[in-house]
């Protein structure tokens, strides 16, 4: 018997489309699902424990500005037009985002769950330049209403409860309104065997009595970079090299960085990430992709959160472990600093970060 098809739109980056993963594997038991992301988070999908149809598009909003919103519209309704074929039955979006919205609207889908762009539900809207994306979201969804008299964008639009509420509750209430249940059972991907060095790396320092601490410490943005002369100073701090064996991952195009006492992964794919985190016993790092991976693999992680906002998109379960400095008037600003400096992150010291790393729980 053919199962319904259902339509995932997760157009944002790697760590938000690794928050939708207990949504798509919940629905895989029950739809035929396909996801609509952008290419870099490609790999995110096809590691899913459960088979999903991966279409990838990189969205127009980084042109919009050049192009015109008028030409970015146009380009969200031609791709939605070009999902029409597989008829799906029902499509959703966790985020709060016109565009989207319009695009969900065209694939035709007959059940359209969503979050209408409302203050309540759009993410930041006290930030000067997210009210104006507001205002323009709410303009394109009364235009819609006036030239799709009767068809509105979303059938089943939802409302956060909350100003604080976790990014992954908004996948939870888009699984309940399409009769799903969200799957956190961990590990919501399964690794591979860690290549022989770091295996190595793993098994000498537990025969030595140490744990083995992962650590990035590298950030996509700079308004979530923490000092590299800190990151140096923390692990090689007496407290973390006495306790841990400590192992770097370096993402695709960066360099070591020369910390004394560590051992260097280099983690070209998310999968050979999610192989080292896996081997690993404890995850520090920023607000970014390793956090949530290192989260979905049941690992406790630190993160250290500049701009972002970590009632909304702190690791799972790890919103205990979060380091943060509520110092800033802007906060959050969503990555765009209205700061001459980045306080959030200059207030950040290394004791700080310690503190919280000495209490990871000691794995006998």
């Amino acid at each position: 018997m053919m199962k319904p098809r259902l339509l995932v739109v997760e157009l944002h980056h790697l760590g938000d489309a690794v928050l939708s993963v207990p949504f798509v594997r919940g629905a895989a038991r029950t739809f035929e699902v396909h996801v609509l992301c952008r290419p870099a988070a490609e790999e995110i999908y096809r590691l899913c424990a459960r088979p999903v149809k991966v279409h990838a598009w990189e969205p127009p909003w980084a042109d919009e500005a050049r192009a015109g919103a008028l030409s970015v519209l146009k380009a969200v309704r031609s791709r939605g037009r070009a999902l029409r074929a597989p008829q799906f039955d029902a499509a959703v979006c966790a985020w709060a985002d016109a565009r989207v919205s319009v695009l969900i609207a065209e694939t035709r889908a007959s059940r359209r769950v969503g979050f209408p762009m409302t203050r309540g539900n759009y993410y930041a809207a006290d930030a000067p330049w997210r009210r104006r994306r507001l205002v323009a979201g709410r303009l394109i969804e009364a235009a819609w209403k006036i030239s799709h008299p009767g068809v509105p964008l979303l059938t089943h639009p939802l409302h956060r409860a909350s100003g604080a509420q976790p990014h992954l509750r908004c996948w939870e209430q888009l699984a309940e309104a399409t009769g799903i249940s969200c799957d956190c059972t961990v590990p919501w991907f399964e690794p591979a065997p860690p290549s022989g060095t770091v295996e190595e790396f793993c098994r000498d320092a537990h025969r030595r009595g140490q744990q083995v601490l992962a650590f990035h410490a590298e950030a996509r943005l700079p308004s979530k970079q923490w000092p590299h002369e800190r990151w140096k100073e923390l692990i090689g701090s007496p407290a973390v090299s006495d306790r841990f064996a400590v192992m770097e991952l370096i993402p695709p195009g960066a360099a070591p960085s020369g910390t004394a006492g560590a051992f260097s992964v280099q983690t070209p794919s998310v999968a050979v990430l999610i192989s080292a985190l896996a081997a690993s016993d404890a995850v520090l790092c920023h607000d970014s992709l390793p956090a949530h991976l290192a989260a979905a693999l049941g690992k406790p992680v630190v993160s250290i959160f500049g701009a972002g906002e970590p009632d909304w998109f702190a690791p799972w379960r790890n919103r205990e472990r979060v380091v943060q400095q509520r110092v800033c008037p802007l906060h959050p600003c969503i990555d765009r600093c209205g700061m001459d400096q980045y306080v959030c992150l200059e207030r950040i010291s290394v004791g700080d970060v310690l503190r919280k790393v000495e209490n990871f729980p000691r794995v006998p």
